[in-house]
């Protein structure tokens, strides 16, 4: 799970992560989880954002409620982030095949990407996805 306390690269590797592993997908438990523990009672996420002290604050939500629909919270930018690097991973893969792709993904990191060992810090996602964009928009 992505947690609220968690810093905003570990949410972002995802979608290298997705992409090296080439997964579907994968479960998000509490996208929009406007209750208590066991759901006995409704509550504002922006007034009680614990869940009725059951789970840290802001864990049991990734949108909030807004009067035109979900307002986003910054993880939730930050998995769109992870999304757009995986879609641009898939990109590069139709233009030069996918094992050149994976060896671009994995350039300047200490070891293979895995889903418990990975680059810790933002400079390494933003760099990676600058070398992604720049070898499509040299093929493409």
């Amino acid at each position: 799970n992505r947690f609220f306390c968690m810093p905003s690269a570990r949410n972002r590797i995802l979608g290298a992560q997705l992409y090296r592993y080439d997964l579907a997908g994968f479960l998000h438990w509490a996208f929009n989880f406007y209750f208590t523990q066991y759901s006995t009672r409704p509550l504002d996420p922006f007034v009680e954002t614990d869940a009725g002290r059951a789970f840290p604050a802001g864990d049991a939500f990734l949108v909030y409620p807004g009067e035109d629909g979900p307002i986003d919270s910054i993880r939730g930018q930050v998995f769109r982030e992870a999304l757009q690097d995986q879609r641009a991973l898939q990109l590069l893969e139709k233009l030069q095949g996918r094992d050149k792709t994976i060896t671009l993904l994995e350039q300047h990191a200490s070891a293979p990407i895995t889903m418990k060992r990975y680059p810790r810090g933002k400079a390494w996602l933003l760099a990676m996805r600058q070398r992604c964009n720049r070898r499509i928009a040299k093929l493409g």
